[in-house]
């Protein structure tokens, strides 16, 4: 096994003596030996990426045949030299090693497993491995971790893993379900940014949270959530164990409720329940100008009949609906100026609706026509006109003003409302 510290930059060469037939300077028969020179891609190996010697050989094997297939006639004698290069690997940005410290907030739960990664950037192959093979004591320490390393497909990954991988890890990886969080840009919250499609159907759902480093933004740290419920347990007022849906973390008090809550919840993508400020939690009614009662507004309700349609353009369409009549009524305050109801049966009942609307449109502007002087206010609503520092319709001061005067022309809008 080759054991290294940290992580480390790793290079294999060899120089390999092939020999073939040749004829010397005096026509007889000879041998002539030259010397290739192999090498592997540089990679990089740690305590929880162990060097590929089976992909060492194999490349190796295969440029020996490449080599030999060009025709030259050589073949492989021995092999005279082999080495390897290696150099300690440093990330570039910060230091070496994705730990960040637990959070005191998240700490102080008992909640999580942070494996102390100082020298390589694995935290999510540790957090993983945390789940998988649980240590009795000091369950930080990467020295539990290890030996089991070998046990995770790790090929063609880089590290520290990037979200959109995680796919690619359960695909080599079976047996695992990843569940990954983020803590929240607010104190005690926390947001999904995966959740496996595989969840409860694999042998091991896991989850991780990921930790960012306040003075590093290009720095976050995996670790393992050991225990959902003590992570969230502030969301709920329950002294007990809770059960927590992993997509959009709420709590129940049974399993079954739980389970019968995630059929319905776990077929839509990962949310989670926001609730609002308390100064941003209640609706208010903001169009103060529909407090102004109307003079006069109209209610309609229309009749229709259905008939048969034989549009052959359009097979599916069997009765189309006709309009067969209708019923208008004037609304207003002024009782000397309520009107009977006007209704209509038979044909064109639209064009004789729009008669009528426009003949009230008229008798409307005549009536707000007439300027008529105000009547004077009595003691009471005087006093109360002159204390008023807002409008009685708004409560608000910027709506009106004692001393804003407003002016009706003779056109009138009228608002009108169909009750069918």
């Amino acid at each position: 096994m080759f054991i290294v510290c940290g992580s480390t930059k790793i290079q294999f060469f060899d120089q390999a003596v092939y020999h073939g037939p040749t004829i010397n300077e005096f026509g007889e028969d000879d041998v002539s030996r030259i010397v290739a020179h192999f090498n592997t891609a540089t990679e990089i190996v740690s305590v929880g990426l162990l060097a590929d010697f089976d992909g060492i050989i194999n490349h190796f094997r295969q440029r020996v045949k490449q080599f030999t297939r060009r025709g030259s006639g050589y073949v492989l004698e021995r092999v005279r030299q082999l080495g390897v290069c290696f150099v300690k690997f440093r990330p570039l940005g910060g230091s070496a090693g994705s730990f960040i410290p637990t959070p005191p907030s998240i700490k102080n739960k008992m909640a999580v497993v942070n494996v102390q990664n100082s020298d390589d950037d694995y935290c999510f192959v540790w957090s993983i491995l945390a789940h998988l093979h649980p240590a009795q004591t000091n369950p930080h320490r990467i020295q539990n971790d290890t030996r089991y390393a070998s046990e995770l497909n790790l090929d063609e990954l880089t590290f520290p893993l990037p979200i959109k991988d995680i796919p690619r890890f359960e695909r080599q990886n079976p047996d695992s379900a990843i569940h990954c969080m983020a803590v929240g840009s607010k104190d005690n919250s926390f947001s999904i940014l995966y959740l496996s499609p595989h969840v409860h159907k694999r042998l091991h759902t896991i989850t991780v949270l990921i930790l960012d480093n306040e003075r590093d933004p290009q720095k976050h740290h995996y670790v393992y959530v050991k225990h959902l419920s003590r992570l969230i347990a502030h969301r709920s007022k329950n002294t007990k164990r809770s059960h927590v849906c992993l997509s959009c973390l709420q709590m129940f008090s049974a399993e079954h409720v739980l389970q019968k809550h995630e059929r319905c919840c776990l077929v839509h993508s990962p949310q989670q329940i926001v609730i609002p400020e308390p100064d941003k939690c209640k609706l208010t009614f903001d169009s103060p100008r529909c407090k102004h009662p109307f003079d006069f507004y109209y209610v309609a309700d229309f009749e229709s009949i259905l008939k048969p349609d034989d549009d052959v353009d359009d097979p599916t369409l069997v009765n189309t609906h006709e309009t067969a009549g209708f019923c208008l009524h004037r609304m207003t305050p002024l009782k000397k100026l309520l009107d009977t109801p006007i209704t209509y049966s038979g044909p064109n009942a639209i064009d004789k609706f729009l008669e009528h609307m426009f003949a009230e449109s008229e008798k409307i502007n005549e009536i707000l026509f007439v300027q008529r002087p105000m009547k004077p206010l009595k003691k009471v609503e005087r006093d109360a006109h002159e204390k008023a520092f807002s409008c009685a319709f708004s409560d608000s001061a910027n709506m009106c003003s004692r001393n804003s005067s407003m002016a009706f022309g003779p056109e009138y809008v009228m608002g009108v409302s169909d009750n069918f």
